[in-house]
This record gives C-alpha cells, sequence and structure tokens, in this order.
C-alpha cells in the first residue's frame, strides 16, 4: 500500500523522470543557438570587412576604371564568401537535424523501456 507520505516521498524521483527528456533536447538547442550565433558573428564581421574595404578602393585607385574593376573583383570574392557561409549554415542546420533525432529517438526508447524495467523490478 503506497502512503500520502511515500507519494510525496517519490515525487522528486517522478519530476527527474519527467524532465529528462527534455533536458536532453535543451542541450541539443542550446548547441544550435552557440553555433548559429558564432556564425552569424563570422558573417557580420565579413559584411563589416566589405564595407570598409570598399570605403578604402576609392582611396586607393588611380582612375574611375581601376576603380570599378577593384570594386568588381572585391564583390566577386565577397560573393564567394557568402556562398561559402551559407552551405556553413545549411552543415549547422544538418548537424543539429542528426541530433535532434538521434535525442528524441533515443528518448522515446527510454521512455518505453522504462515501464517494462519498473515492472520487472516489481
Amino acid at each position: 500500500m503506497t502512503t500520502q507520505n511515500n507519494a510525496f516521498m517519490n515525487f522528486p524521483g517522478f519530476q527527474k523522470e519527467a524532465l529528462e527528456p527534455m533536458l536532453a533536447a535543451n542541450a541539443v538547442a542550446t548547441d544550435a543557438f552557440e553555433r548559429l550565433s558564432r556564425q552569424n558573428y563570422a558573417v557580420l564581421g565579413d559584411y563589416i570587412n566589405f564595407a570598409v574595404e570598399q570605403a578604402r578602393l576609392s582611396t586607393q585607385a588611380s582612375d574611375y576604371t581601376q576603380l570599378l574593376a577593384k570594386q568588381t573583383e572585391h564583390a566577386r570574392t565577397f560573393g564567394e564568401q557568402l556562398v561559402r557561409r551559407s552551405q556553413e549554415y545549411v552543415e549547422i542546420m544538418s548537424a543539429f537535424q542528426a541530433k535532434a533525432q538521434a535525442t528524441a529517438q533515443a528518448t522515446a526508447q527510454a521512455v518505453t523501456q522504462a515501464p517494462v524495467a519498473k515492472s520487472k523490478a516489481a
């Protein structure tokens, strides 16, 4: 027979079991947030570098044709860099998706196996 006192004593354990899946999901989400934040920081730095270099090009060119050629080359290089950065975003999100699926599967297995283990123990 379970007394009310025993139920209260078991409550922290029940609460821990209920929160374990959320803790695992939180760890995966935190990792993704960190990686995306650092990626955004890097992209912002690329934009700042591009803007500063574009402003400096006008002081380094001897005529308009040379300025236009340098600006075009610099813009092409920047575009290629943005393509690489976008590929990095895809890699980050693919890794996040794989981790999230693995975590969800592990959690689902743990949840389905927990009642079986408890019934065998009883």
